[in-house]
């Protein structure tokens, strides 16, 4: 068997080394898989196809947009396999609208995708070419502004009289996009429904039951129309778990009208919504938003994004979307006031390429899980920490840990060591020991390949 480590840290990216069958070390932690397998149907990693990243796709040449796509989504690239699209603008947008700015407009005469066309069409379309079977997420941040409290695009809340229209703008979105060759197979009904921004961006505050209304609403009409997409509830922060339980108990059509749940990242922890996991289980969570920031360890924070992603396989999650393939120097262009870093940064005056730290995490987890993977919870032995007359460790992390097999047989180890101290690690499997060292602050990806010698 051919066991290869492979490890990013401050001083290597990607680094590839062996690793050797071993005796056992008794104070060195020891893995090793369970037979408990934490999901079999994971539908995959991905990054937020905004219209702001379209914009700076557009930009480049046909050659080298291609080459770029093909590393994102290629087979030889990260296989990204989810994207995700806003209906009208959000606040990673060149231009600022809806569908149908005509106030009042309740038959929806003027609705139109026509300001998609530019740029934001052609470069998904571009995408598929690449990966026709990438599943697409779309997700509204405002309805439009004669929908909502305040006539503006920018906070404000939905107003219950227009639920009906605007479920009607949402079919009219999916149907006007199948025409266009793209199919989106899932959405949620508000990015973000608890925030309004403070009227700086594009956003929607929602009532869970006016939100519960629309859903209920808006897969009738998905029916009636012979539209087969999913629907996944909330799409907002984990802390924000006990709103979504509140609607789904209160709501009895509601838990039947939905396909899922979406969380972000921002407030809360993961772990957070594990209840709610449990008290809805045909009801799969998925991670829908989170992504680099341009100014905070921007190609760096590799073990953040390791543990985020790690966490999200170990919770039983269904899928990961990160926010912002691609942005320029400053972050933009955007309508809004947060330094949200792209996936990959275009410098729109050198044309140079530079990449973050979640997209090197994507290297380390995205490129080695393939579809129709298998997560196994990941058994572990730790011995008791022992204080020494050097130092006594304060705010010590726990090494993070995933595992994967895919259908080939290869079996991936995921290893976060986020801590300032190397660490020490023992595998079982296949009843033969390894051993391997996380050195401080890495990613590493441990792959059991038994084709190769």
């Amino acid at each position: 068997m051919k066991v290869t480590q492979y490890f990013t840290s401050k001083e290597a990216e990607f680094l590839q080394v062996p690793v050797f069958p071993s005796v056992k070390l008794n104070g060195v932690k020891e893995f090793y898989r369970s037979q408990e397998i934490l999901t079999d149907d994971f539908l995959g990693f991905g990054v937020a196809i905004t219209g702001s990243s379209c914009y700076n796709l557009a930009k480049m040449t046909p050659s080298e947009r291609e080459t770029f796509l093909q590393s994102i989504y290629g087979k030889n690239g990260l296989g990204l396999r989810v994207g995700r699209v806003s209906i009208g603008a959000s606040d990673y947008s060149a231009e600022l609208y809806s569908y149908d700015d005509v106030d009042g407009d309740v038959e929806l005469k003027h609705f139109s995708v026509e300001r998609d066309e530019a740029y934001v069409i052609p470069m998904i379309k571009e995408i598929l070419k690449i990966k026709p079977d990438l599943h697409l997420l779309a997700s509204p941040w405002s309805p439009p502004a004669w929908m909502k409290t305040g006539g503006s695009m920018g906070g404000g809340y939905m107003r219950r009289e227009f639920i009906d229209c605007y479920a009607e703008y949402i079919v009219r979105f999916l149907q006007e996009y199948a025409k266009r060759g793209i199919t989106i197979s899932a959405l949620t009904p508000q990015n973000e429904a608890d925030t309004d921004q403070r009227g700086r961006m594009p956003a929607c505050i929602w009532h869970p039951d006016i939100e519960a209304e629309f859903v209920i609403t808006l897969r009738k009409k998905l029916k009636e129309n012979g539209l087969d997409v999913k629907i996944w509830l909330y799409d907002h922060d984990f802390i924000g778990w006990k709103r979504v339980k509140w609607a789904l108990d209160t709501h009895e059509e509601l838990r039947s009208a939905c396909d899922g749940l979406a969380f972000h990242y921002y407030a809360g922890r993961i772990e957070d919504t594990l209840p709610l996991q449990k008290a809805y289980p045909a009801l799969p969570m998925h991670f829908t938003e989170g992504g680099p920031r341009l100014y905070d360890n921007y190609g760096t924070d590799w073990c953040k994004w390791g543990l985020m992603m790690s966490k999200v396989l170990n919770c039983g999650y269904k899928s990961f979307t990160g926010w912002n393939l691609m942005l320029d120097q400053f972050g933009g262009p955007n309508v809004g006031p947060f330094f949200c870093g792209g996936l990959v940064t275009r410098n729109s005056q050198t044309n140079e390429l530079s990449y973050s730290g979640q997209y090197k995490t994507f290297s380390h987890i995205a490129r080695f899980m393939k579809e129709n993977a298998v997560v196994y919870h990941v058994d572990q032995q730790t011995k008791p920490m022992e204080m020494s007359h050097f130092s006594i460790q304060k705010g010590k992390n726990p090494v993070q840990v995933s595992c994967i097999e895919n259908e080939d047989g290869t079996v991936c180890y995921i290893f976060v060591n986020p801590n300032t101290d190397k660490e020490q690690v023992q595998i079982l499997e296949n009843g033969q020991w390894y051993y391997v060292e996380l050195l401080p602050e890495t990613l590493n990806t441990i792959v059991f390949d038994a084709s190769k010698n």
